[in-house]
């Protein structure tokens, strides 16, 4: 049988909420392996500039207007010695361990060399801790802030809902273009957070409108389907 005649089918059973499956079937690797005895950034990195330059094959710059101190952060994070426990799981592709492989995605993207451009991983999905292709978008840090994770500072409170001064009661806030907007004081904590809920949903529909032909297609659907839970 030749290659076109091979068809594989994945019977997936179904799951419960929240359990995220990954169904790929391999990863992708990049076109150069790391440089046999070379420096590798945090462990794994490397950039296959030189080797492309010598063969005479397109190649992407590392210094300052190009995407490399966005790729050497990411390593930073995943592999970094001080990593932050938010990144605690975090890893990169193996495609994007070649600096050049990322430089080449990085360039592709509607919003890349934007003042207030971010490289986001999990905007597309919660459950995601790999940096790659398929998962990563780049976006303005007003979206950016919207989707992280604030658990660790607001306690066991819900997000956007904090208790009134003096005790008696409780502030929504929402955090609206930088900007802390108070929505109001309630005596239900419950009122409190779908005050938040229903502003949430505005704010990040309002972002969508704004950056509508600027951005990612499914960033901008992500934006219009999104929906705060109680327990975000």
């Amino acid at each position: 049988h030749s290659i076109t005649d091979i068809t594989r089918t994945i019977h997936v059973d179904s799951c419960e909420a929240g359990l995220h499956l990954d169904y790929s079937l391999g990863e992708e690797l990049p076109l150069f392996p790391p440089p046999p005895g070379g420096s590798l950034t945090y462990g794994v990195g490397y950039n296959s500039g030189r080797r492309r330059r010598a063969l005479g094959m397109p190649f992407f710059k590392s210094g300052k207007g190009t995407p490399y101190k966005t790729w050497h952060n990411m390593m930073r994070r995943a592999y970094g010695p001080n990593k932050s426990s938010a990144y605690e799981d975090c890893s990169v592709c193996r495609k994007w361990w070649d600096y050049q492989e990322f430089a080449a995605w990085y360039f592709l993207q509607p919003y890349a060399f934007e003042p207030d451009a971010e490289l986001d991983k999990d905007i597309l999905d919660q459950l995601n801790c790999v940096y790659s292709p398929e998962h990563c978008s780049v976006v303005p840090k007003v979206i950016n802030q919207i989707f992280r994770d604030t658990r660790s500072r607001r306690g066991v409170l819900p997000i956007g809902v904090s208790v009134a001064s003096g005790g008696v009661g409780f502030v929504s806030v929402l955090s609206r273009f930088g900007k802390h907007d108070v929505l109001g004081i309630f005596d239900d904590i419950m009122e409190a957070f779908r005050a938040y809920q229903s502003a949430h949903r505005a704010y990040c529909n309002q972002l969508a409108d704004i950056y509508e032909s600027k951005l990612d297609a499914r960033v901008i659907h992500r934006l219009r389907s999104c929906s705060r839970h109680i327990r975000d």
